[in-house]
């Protein structure tokens, strides 16, 4: 309602207040800062590219990137659970993987074949813990698309073609 046309200008005006509160944290979030009280976000726009958390926006919460901030790793798919502020003020992203396909269902992902295309075959399951992911380590947003309860094709929406 706060980012709304109708919203009062006063009200309007505290918007920037009211995002940045420090509130009790969730307790899968605790697991990983460790801290009880943080300041929470729904959203954040970084480099104009908008992240949200998945409970707000899942397909601005679905996000390729490097694990631990590796650029010499592969990029891997996750879902922004969390958007959180650091002790010292930098923005960070909790986010669980997507998990790969599991080896015993025999499932071939017919998109390997096509190395320049940018799909590929997941399981539909996410990892069940968090991981700190700085908006430096994002390479770009995903498409997903299930293919049954237990599959689905992840594409990658990259503003940067590798062609």
């Amino acid at each position: 309602w706060l980012s709304q046309p109708d919203c009062p200008p006063a009200i309007r005006e505290c918007k920037f207040l009211f995002d940045n509160i420090a509130v009790a944290v969730p307790e899968d979030l605790y697991a990983l800062i460790k801290r009880h009280t943080a300041v929470i976000c729904a959203r954040l726009k970084f480099d104009g590219v908008f992240y949200s958390r998945a409970s707000t926006h899942v397909g601005n919460s679905q996000i390729f990137f490097y694990p631990q901030g590796d650029r010499l790793s592969s990029p891997v798919p996750g879902s922004i659970q969390h958007i959180y502020a650091m002790p010292a003020g930098e923005l960070v992203f909790a986010v669980c993987k997507l998990l790969p396909l599991d080896c015993h269902d025999q499932i071939i992902d017919p998109f390997a074949m096509y190395p320049p295309f940018p799909a590929k075959m997941y399981s539909s399951s996410f990892s069940s813990h968090l991981e700190n992911v700085k908006v430096s380590w994002v390479v770009s947003h995903f498409a997903r698309w299930v293919v049954s309860t237990d599959t689905v094709v992840i594409l990658s929406l990259s503003r940067v073609s590798t062609v």
